[in-house]
């Protein structure tokens, strides 16, 4: 039987493409858009010189260009309709017993989250099994925020994706049920491989979706990895733009997709 859900999600062009996505894919009756409210291209570029800054600036305005180019075509937001209830919240208000009582009036069985802040009680914990987050990020290898893009800053490619996991209090570590990443190509830049990896992370959570409405979806619980990095909010700065374009310029893409042909990389993965 297909799933019933609901997606929680934000308000950007890839949070819109995605449940446009799986609206076209999957019986989605309520929609929560959640005004995050972070602008990392807005943190405080103290220290840095003009051109620095320029270059900062520039890649914010590269990546709204880039999502503009690979999703925007289908980034319409969702209006209210007999079929799907929509709400538009703060962050104040996602949490709250108001939330729950409109995913209850929907009849949804299903939670989709992509791209909110933390979810906590009262709506975690309210379908067991049946809430399911798409993160940005090879969890158990990089979890938190901004995950596909310290991949790059760390000179590992490979750890570019998308992890489809049951959610749980923790950070981005419940059980995994599928991985998804890009096909990186020698003239790829941070933001067409981060929006492929997006469009591959929903293709993986459609995937999963009617996997779980035929009743074979099995989760794995995640495994020690010998170095996890979780990165917060708190833990960037426009300076590692900076870095990250230095280390572009110095061939980190070619490099990468050259060692990737001579030697596949040895990562575990799910699905």
């Amino acid at each position: 039987m297909s799933p019933k859900i609901a997606i929680l999600t934000s308000v950007s062009t890839r949070h819109r493409y995605f449940v446009n996505r799986l609206r076209g894919a999957c019986d989605v009756r309520a929609v929560v858009y959640e005004d995050v409210r972070y602008t990392p291209a807005a943190v405080d570029a103290t220290g840095l010189t003009d051109e620095e800054r320029a270059l900062v600036a520039e890649h914010f305005a590269e990546r709204d260009r880039q999502e503009e180019r690979f999703l925007g075509d289908e980034s319409d937001p969702v209006s209210e309709g007999p079929e799907c209830a929509v709400r538009h919240v703060d962050t104040a208000q996602l949490n709250t017993a108001g939330t729950v009582d409109m995913l209850e009036s929907a009849g949804v069985d299903t939670v989709v989250v992509f791209g909110t802040n933390l979810i906590k009680p009262p709506l975690l914990g309210r379908r067991p099994g049946r809430m399911i987050n798409m993160h940005l990020g090879l969890s158990p290898y990089y979890r938190g925020t901004a995950t596909n893009f310290y991949p790059l800053l760390n000179e590992e490619p490979q750890y570019v994706g998308a992890t489809i996991h049951l959610l749980d209090a923790s950070i981005d570590g419940g059980p995994i049920l599928k991985h998804a990443r890009p096909e990186i190509v020698i003239d790829d830049r941070p933001h067409t491989i981060g929006c492929k990896a997006i469009i591959a992370g929903i293709e993986a959570m459609i995937d999963t979706l009617t996997s779980l409405g035929a009743g074979s979806v099995e989760a794995v619980a995640q495994w020690e990895v010998p170095h996890p990095k979780l990165y917060l909010r708190k833990d960037y700065h426009p300076r590692q733009v900076v870095e990250l374009y230095r280390k572009l310029d110095a061939g980190l893409i070619p490099k990468y997709v050259d060692r990737a042909q001579r030697e596949p990389d040895r990562i575990r993965l799910i699905g």
